[in-house]
Parts: C-alpha cells; sequence; structure tokens
C-alpha cells in the first residue's frame, strides 16, 4: 500500500519550460550561441541544468564556454523562474486530494535546489510537502537509484510504500530502480510511449485520473 507520493517538478507539477527557455536563450546569446525555440528546450531537460546547457550549445563546445553559459544562466533563472511558469491542470486538485487522503507528500527534482524550493514556495505555499529536494553538489541525480537515499531518510518508508510522479522515462527508470511505484505524468515534456518504454506502471490521461489511481493504490479510493 502506498502510503506517500513523491513528484518530480519541471514538466510534472509545473509547465516551466517557457522561463527555462527564456533565461537559456539570454545565456546562449550573450556567448555569442545560436537559440532554440521555446517547444525545442522540452528536449534539453531532465537530466540537471548541466545537461542541458550541453545539449543547447553547439556540438563541440568547449568546457569554458558551457561553464560560461552556466554562470549566466544561474545569475538570470532563479530571479525570473516564477514569470511564465503555470501549474498544469488539475495538479492543484491533485496535490489537495492526497493530502487529505493523509497521503505523505515530497518532491524530488533534479532541478537545482534554490529555484526548486523558490518555485514551490510561489505556486504551491499551502502543500505540506515533507522535503523539497533539488539538486546539491555531491548528491546522486536521477535516474542513480542512490538519489533515493535522501527520500527514503525523510519518509522513514520502504521504497514499496511509495510513488514516484514524473514525466520522463528517466524519472520512470528511477522509480522503477529504487523500487517505487513508477507513475506518469503523461502531460509533460516527453512522449507516452518513453514513459511506457522506462517501465510506468500507472499512465493516467490527465491529473484528476492519476489522483483516482493514487488514491486506489493508497487504499484510499474515491
Amino acid at each position: 500500500m502506498i502510503k506517500a507520493v513523491v513528484f518530480d517538478l519541471d514538466g510534472t507539477l509545473l509547465d516551466t519550460i517557457p522561463d527555462i527557455a527564456f533565461a537559456l536563450n539570454r545565456a546562449l546569446d550573450r556567448c555569442g550561441l545560436p537559440t532554440h525555440p521555446v517547444e525545442a528546450c522540452k528536449g534539453f531537460v531532465g537530466g540537471g541544468i548541466r545537461e542541458a546547457v550541453v545539449r543547447a550549445a553547439p556540438p563541440q563546445s568547449t568546457p569554458e564556454v558551457i561553464e560560461q553559459v552556466l554562470e549566466l544562466y544561474r545569475a538570470y533563472y532563479p530571479a525570473h523562474c516564477t514569470v511564465h511558469t503555470a501549474p498544469y491542470p488539475g495538479v492543484a486538485e491533485l496535490l489537495a486530494g492526497l493530502a487529505a487522503a493523509g497521503v505523505a507528500l515530497g518532491i524530488l527534482s533534479n532541478k537545482t535546489q534554490l529555484p526548486t524550493q523558490q518555485i514551490v514556495r510561489h505556486f504551491f505555499p499551502r502543500v505540506p510537502f515533507r522535503f523539497v529536494l533539488g539538486r546539491v553538489d555531491g548528491c546522486p541525480l536521477k535516474p542513480d537509484p542512490a538519489a533515493a537515499g535522501r527520500i527514503l531518510e525523510a519518509l522513514d518508508l520502504p521504497p514499496a510504500e511509495i510513488a514516484y510522479v514524473g514525466d520522463s522515462g528517466t524519472d520512470m527508470a528511477f522509480a522503477r530502480a529504487a523500487g517505487m511505484l513508477p507513475a506518469a505524468a503523461p502531460w509533460g515534456y516527453r512522449s507516452r510511449e518513453d514513459l511506457a518504454e522506462n517501465g510506468a506502471v500507472l499512465m493516467p490521461e490527465d491529473a484528476g485520473e492519476l489522483l483516482s489511481l493514487l488514491l486506489e493504490a493508497a487504499g484510499a479510493a474515491r
């Protein structure tokens, strides 16, 4: 029986791409590099901002160029990370429904810790998250199952009693490797095929259906 649900952030709870794309393109432009359409930026995220910069920068970019783009991005994005970002439809009701059923909630993202916490405070100030965890130096990133260590420590639950919700194959592979229930958010930045191929067990049509599936897994079906 599921006692806790942990969420990815970008592409799962919130559409953050408009602000990420603007900050990334701004950094690329200031370094004299080509920029990208907002839609293309969806394919860059998921592995942390360094990986996103590597994907966005031209092939064969030097480490010095990557660091310069990263520095410009990090100097700008945290102060502008809630300008065009917005929750997906039904997410507020999803979180409220799980909290009302007594399910513990948390967030684990590959996004840098500071903007992760800023965004969650801005959009979900009343949601009783047990923890909000972003990328910090020295900690493993998804899909490494070792990234689950911080979750397990915070919840004091075995992995089998935790569902992990995400929008990418990386998230599903992580949940499966960590022994958690892989629950898909197919409204995000990756395809249903990517989610299914990487082990999604719950594959809802929308946030309302995901709430029903999670409550059923928690023994508290509506």
